[in-house]
């Protein structure tokens, strides 16, 4: 019998990152902001980052990727299965059997950061700068108002009605037939004040029609038949741990995702009883074995999520699927879980406390003084004259810190002592990282920091010295488009930071991986020596 030679293989220095042998598990290129499910139920839209991913629903299977330019698309499918009309800055038009968009309209800007088809031929949208009914076969607005600017937490569609929400404690209702007049949607337990922790922080809707409402606090309200509040419940949690992510529900219950893999469920309605043992066909002789299921449960999830769908019952038993990041955020994952398999836990019932308005004060009274210290202004160069060399060999007993918000490249960066950062500080952390195709380079993480301890911290941000031209990009995906790379060959990162301060403010962890100053160093070495990375010397 004759043995077949080895085949030899040349290394080509590239990572290989292992991908799951089942079904019930994609590997995507960055973190999902939601998921959908087409009409035929045959796909799954999934928007990223500039990018859609259409899945198969049964096997996970990539079908297409489109590139998109929004850095956080919104998605609703069109009368024609497997049309997609796409929201963001601009109104786009695609398919899931297509990789080209057409985009549609003018002036929608601020408009159409959230997408929903409301009927055949209307679509909602609900952007920074108000609301808008769009006829899309003759692309012209029905209806628009303009208000000051805001955030849309939120936009779904209700039985051709949509249901919107800006971080206040009301949902708004817009009906195309009374475009005129908006109808409140809001938890009746509700302060007759404002408080900025009873605001709606996610919308969603249950496999049978009813609206889903959650607030910051952790309460969840649900409607049920003329879209009245029908259940409301207030799980006790901590302010961090309250954040809804997303909701979904089927005719059972309601589920609530939330930080670190916390999922919620609660019972929409009793399961009906068992009858009267002396009419039931087996006689009264047999035992009573119905039990009323729990009011309220919640489970932690193998990895944390930050978007879901419940599918109906026509899609076997793993009927919620779920959606996060992976590798410090680099990446995203898809997998499916079923609910029944799952661990559940009691949760314990909580209740709000409602806050009356305060009483008028004399307009001649003095207001309190905020005397939480903030930065008004830096002076210094801006991020893109940052030489490399004078990054890589920084003194650790001091940081770089910049502001956190202006366009990322032009802020001014300026040298301080650790102890003189304040809590709403970003900071500029020197590191060394190398791509997955095996390319060591400098980089920066830009590590934002927030006075709020209630609140998540603002995520982390990475730059890198890039070849064409040679100077710090941001490593989002259009800019690694324009250095001719793929997302596939960047990320995930080997990453070592020089050092992680102690700094005031409410930030993300450094992973205690990540600091390394020896594999910085070495990586430094490797990156000079090989010239494959240049840059200017100073």
């Amino acid at each position: 019998m004759r043995r077949q030679a080895p085949i030899k293989r040349s290394s080509t220095g590239q990572r290989t990152i292992a991908g799951s042998k089942s079904a019930d598990v994609a590997n995507l290129d960055d973190r999902p902001l939601s998921i959908h499910i087409t009409r035929d139920g045959k796909h799954l839209v999934v928007p990223l980052p500039y990018e859609l991913w259409i899945l198969g629903v049964s096997s996970f299977e990539v079908v297409r990727t489109i590139e998109c330019a929004n850095p956080e698309p919104s998605v609703s499918e069109g009368a024609k299965d497997g049309s997609l009309w796409i929201g963001g800055h601009h109104l786009y038009f695609g398919s899931v059997f297509s990789t080209a968009l057409t985009k549609v309209g003018s002036k929608l800007g601020d408009f159409v950061d959230r997408v929903a088809l409301v009927r055949p031929s209307v679509l909602c949208g609900v952007g920074a700068t108000g609301e808008i009914l769009f006829d899309v076969d003759k692309e012209n607005p029905l209806h628009r108002r303009k208000v000051s600017e805001r955030t849309v937490t939120g936009l779904v569609n209700l039985d051709g009605r949509a249901l919107w929400a800006d971080g206040s404690a009301t949902a708004w209702l817009i009906d195309p037939d009374r475009p005129s007049g908006y109808t409140q949607l809001k938890l009746r337990a509700t302060s007759p004040a404002d408080v900025d922790a009873e605001g709606i922080a996610a919308l969603g809707t249950t496999t049978t029609g009813r609206a889903i409402l959650c607030a910051r606090d952790g309460a969840v309200a649900w409607t049920g038949k003329h879209l009245r509040v029908e259940g409301e419940r207030f799980p006790r949690l901590a302010a961090r741990q309250a954040a809804p992510l997303a909701c979904g529900g089927d005719e059972r219950h309601v589920y609530v995702l939330r930080p670190k893999g916390l999922l919620q469920r609660f019972l929409v309605e009793q399961p009906k009883p068992p009858p009267e043992p002396a009419l039931r066909p087996s006689g009264p002789g047999e035992e009573d074995s119905f039990v009323p299921l729990p009011e309220a449960e919640e489970t932690r999830l193998q990895w944390p999520a930050t978007c879901m769908l419940v599918l109906g019952t026509g899609h076997g038993a793993a009927r919620i699927v779920l959606g996060g990041p992976q590798a410090e955020g680099m990446l995203g994952r898809l997998w499916r879980v079923d609910p029944d398999a799952l661990t559940w836990q009691k949760v314990a019932p909580g209740k709000r406390t409602l806050v009356e308005p305060r009483p008028a004060e004399p307009e001649e009274a003095s207001k309190r003084p905020d005397f939480t210290p903030t930065r008004s202004k830096l002076t210094g160069a801006p991020i893109s004259a940052l030489k490399v060399d004078a990054v890589l060999g920084a003194d650790t007993s001091q940081v770089f810190v910049t502001h956190g918000h202006g366009a990322l490249l032009e802020r001014p960066v300026v040298r301080r002592n650790a102890s003189d950062v304040l809590p709403g500080d970003a900071l500029l952390l020197p590191a060394m990282v190398r791509f997955r195709e095996g390319t060591a380079r400098p980089a920066l993480v830009l590590w934002p920091g927030t006075p709020d301890a209630t609140r998540e911290p603002p995520s982390l941000r990475w730059l890198a010295w890039a070849d064409n031209p040679r100077g710090w990009i941001e490593l989002v995906t259009p800019e690694i488009r324009k250095q001719g790379w793929s997302r596939a060959d960047v990320f995930p990162l080997q990453v070592a930071v020089a050092a992680a301060p102690t700094v005031a403010g409410n930030r993300e962890p450094i992973p205690d991986k990540w600091v390394d100053p020896e594999l910085f160093a070495a990586l430094a070495r490797e990156c000079k020596k090989l010239l494959k990375v240049l840059w200017e010397y100073f």
